[in-house]
């Protein structure tokens, strides 16, 4: 017998061990082993009011929330059907990744009318991980864009490279991490934007009896020790399944609430503190100028009515002038910039441009171009470069920009003056 006989001789011995062992564990009645070590069961959710479409972005990797990026460079809206779209998320032996982590529970979620169909797979031990992988894959091959939270940076990636170890191929499919709106839209208010904290602050939702995610691996590890399974083991499985089919209908509904934030922005930074900023962020990326422009000049408008700060108003103001001017839209342009608080170093400087170039006003410039340049020459300004502000070569050019400013416009009074 040669090493191939040899080691396929030993497999299929401990596939029957195995095999045996999963009978003697007595799964609930609603799930099939459709393979060796591999279960699955169908479940119905809860009902939603489903739009026909979704109008969405595919998102990316940003190194910079600059709305001015997001203006000069708009990725393409595309259109999906919402039948189209699988929710997905993995339960893990680790939550840092790496190597040795295995995913052996997945939940895909699709809408089927307004029912929200669930398929979970069950990964019974570890010699049945290529067909797990397989069936999870196929799951999500069904639908034309995968949703997850936090997908981007643990579930697909853990499932590429098991993938890739199993050598099984994952086909291509448009990504849509919910966790980067959550991020985009709250992340400025709330101290996390774990899917816990999404529940209890914008779904309102609390867990009863549900398993910490922590102890999630140990009580898998534990599963596959065991030939027969007690009651208490039963019951902790029978959490974590459950655990993981809240985790998709959770993403479901945050998907619903961060969409609704595109189809009316105003009402979602005014009832649901959507950070504006994000939000128009998120609406430039997508290429909706209009739209960006139109909520920026409500919360300008009715700035009296709401609570927000006076860093996000002056951002505002930013913006919405950046917008104006993008659109030639000068009776607006400088109505924004002649509204800007005198502390405001990017509306300083917006003003001495304003006033030398469009009013031809020199004098009023130079004194708004001393004013910015007394608050550039302070570390505790506030302006276009706060984000920079520590960083001492950029204040030094951005002083040299203003000083400049300034020595052109005394030539050009003093010119004035000499020649009258």
């Amino acid at each position: 017998m040669n090493l191939k006989e040899r080691l396929a001789l030993i497999k299929s011995e401990k596939t029957k061990k195995n095999t045996s062992a999963s009978r003697e564990r007595n799964m609930p009645e609603n799930w099939h082993n459709i393979l060796p070590y591999v279960w699955t069961r169908e479940i119905q959710g809860p009902i939603f009011i489903v739009p026909s479409f979704f109008y969405l972005s595919i998102p990316r990797s940003l190194h910079s929330s600059e709305i001015e990026e997001s203006i000069d460079s708009q990725a393409p809206a595309f259109q999906i059907a919402a039948d189209k779209i699988v929710f997905f998320d993995l339960e893990t032996t680790g939550l840092s990744g790496g190597a040795g982590t295995i995913a052996f529970l997945s939940t895909t979620a699709r809408f089927e009318g307004r029912n929200l169909i669930l398929n979970q797979v069950f990964l019974e031990d570890y010699p049945g991980e290529r067909d797990f992988l397989s069936v999870v894959i196929s799951q999500l091959s069904a639908g034309d864009c995968i949703a997850s939270y936090n997908g981007a940076a643990f579930d697909i990636p853990l499932l590429q490279s098991r993938c890739i170890l199993n050598g099984i191929i994952m086909p291509a499919r448009l990504h849509i991490d919910v966790l980067q709106d959550c991020r985009r839209f709250w992340g400025k208010i709330l101290d996390s934007c774990s899917l816990s904290s999404m529940e209890r602050f914008i779904l309102k939702i609390t867990r009863e009896f549900d398993i910490p995610g922590a102890a999630i691996p140990k009580v898998w590890l534990d599963y596959v020790k065991s030939d027969s399974l007690n009651e208490n083991q039963k019951a902790l499985m029978e959490m974590v399944w459950q655990h993981n089919i809240m985790d998709v209908v959770s993403l479901a509904k945050l998907f619903f609430h961060t969409e609704s934030a595109y189809r009316d922005p105003y009402r979602a930074v005014i009832e649901d503190a959507v950070d504006p900023l994000g939000l128009v962020h998120r609406l430039c990326k997508l290429g909706r100028l209009e739209d960006a422009k139109s909520l920026l000049y409500m919360i300008y408008k009715n700035h009296e009515d709401n609570d927000l700060s006076t860093e996000i108003m002056r951002r505002v103001h930013q913006y919405l002038a950046k917008l104006a001017r993008k659109d030639k839209d000068w009776e607006l342009f400088s109505e924004i910039v002649l509204s800007m608080d005198e502390e405001f170093l990017y509306g300083c400087v917006a003003k001495a441009k304003l006033f030398e170039h469009r009013f031809k006003d020199d004098d009023t410039a130079l004194i708004w171009a001393r004013k910015a340049h007394d608050l550039a020459c302070n570390f505790g300004y506030s302006g276009a470069i706060e984000r920079k502000d520590k960083d001492m070569a950029a204040q030094l050019s951005v002083i040299a920009s203003i000083d400049h400013r300034i020595a052109r416009l005394e030539r050009k009074i003093a010119k004035r003056k000499g020649i009258s």
